[in-house]
């Protein structure tokens, strides 16, 4: 599969769950993209921001805020943290002071973690729910 056949397949895919469950692009995109399309995860992280700027997230963005979903306020706020991050983290990632390899193992680290809250929240969050009843 040519990487370009299969970065339209990835992006299609996880355009898909991230408009549907908000799953974030550096837990779909980077790891997709490295090991479909052979990208460096200095690559993969660099595609992954390229298409999140306006062009491809507003348009996902629109269905939420026609719904009155989104606050405008905790937008900008998140925005301007994310760009204080993605700035520090970028040149921090691409400077070769961290290598590829602990840069993967980072992001194994990070994903491992967020999927294991995400779960035992919402396993807390049924519990409570739906309480076991007694028969």
């Amino acid at each position: 599969m040519s990487a370009l056949f299969a970065a339209l397949v990835i992006g299609t895919v996880a355009g898909t769950l991230i408009g549907t469950i908000g799953a974030g692009a550096g837990a779909l995109l980077v790891p997709s993209l490295m090991f479909f399309a052979g990208q460096s995860i200095q690559g993969a992280v660099g595609v992954t921001l390229a298409m999140q700027t306006i062009p491809v997230g507003i348009g996902g963005a629109y269905l939420y805020y026609k719904q009155g979903l989104i606050d405008l306020w905790i937008v900008a706020a998140v925005a301007i943290g994310m760009l204080a991050g993605i700035l520090g983290g970028g040149a921090l990632a691409t400077s070769g002071e961290i290598s590829p390899v602990k840069l993967e193992l980072l992001l194994g680290v990070v994903l491992v973690v967020l999927e294991g809250v995400t779960i035992a929240k919402t396993l807390l969050s049924y519990t409570t729910v739906h309480p076991k009843r007694n028969s």
